[in-house]
């Protein structure tokens, strides 16, 4: 099975001294559950919902060949939620627009899960992921996609928020908080349905 995970620098793992992230700690766990698995990890520094949208179209194709064995992952969010210039990177909107547009085109082609913005440190910005991871919550049941919330769950794991504060930006994690975020995936009903271990 291809898996193709979609994002932005928290997806292609930034901070992680094994270079693995949270897909790539998801993934290796693989085997030992009897699963085969084929990782694509397309997450993009910096990327908001909007670039993600403008790329997805022609990233995804090459990489759900054949569609019967692909499945993709989005996990974006906390770049949208950041202020810059005194204004939200995507204004809550179009944050949302962007996610049906994506989960729509994505759909069309192959299963697909949304996993949501995890936490930062930072006390007015982390409010704003939870806002957006909200909105989107409420915008994939609408689609009938699964999502996953992980900002306050992860809030509440020691590991994670020790690890933001290790890592000094308050932003990424490393190891230890990767570790963490996948082992919430790993457990998700939706992530083990598409194995038949749910």
């Amino acid at each position: 099975m291809r898996i193709v995970f979609v994002g932005d620098s928290l997806t292609v793992g930034v901070g992680d001294p094994q270079y693995l992230g949270w897909p790539g700690r998801l993934c290796a766990a693989s085997p030992a559950a009897g699963l085969g698995l084929t990782l694509y990890n397309l997450g993009v520094r910096s990327e908001t919902s909007r670039h993600i949208k403008t790329r997805i179209g022609r990233e995804l194709p090459p990489r759900l060949v054949p569609r019967d064995e692909a499945r993709v992952v989005l996990s974006f969010g906390v770049n949208d939620a950041k202020i810059e210039n005194g204004r939200r990177k995507v204004e809550l909107a179009d944050s949302v627009d962007n996610l049906f547009d994506i989960v729509s085109r994505v759909a069309a082609m192959c299963p697909v899960l949304v996993v949501g913005p995890p936490p930062v440190l930072d006390d007015a910005y982390r409010c704003r992921v939870e806002e957006i991871s909200d909105v989107f919550a409420g915008a994939c049941a609408e689609m009938g996609v699964a999502y996953l919330e992980m900002c306050r769950p992860l809030c509440r794991e020691r590991a994670y928020l020790d690890s933001l504060v290790a890592s000094g930006d308050g932003y990424h994690p490393g190891a230890e908080g990767y570790a963490a975020f996948a082992a919430r995936v790993a457990t998700w009903d939706a992530w083990l349905a598409w194995f038949g271990l749910a």
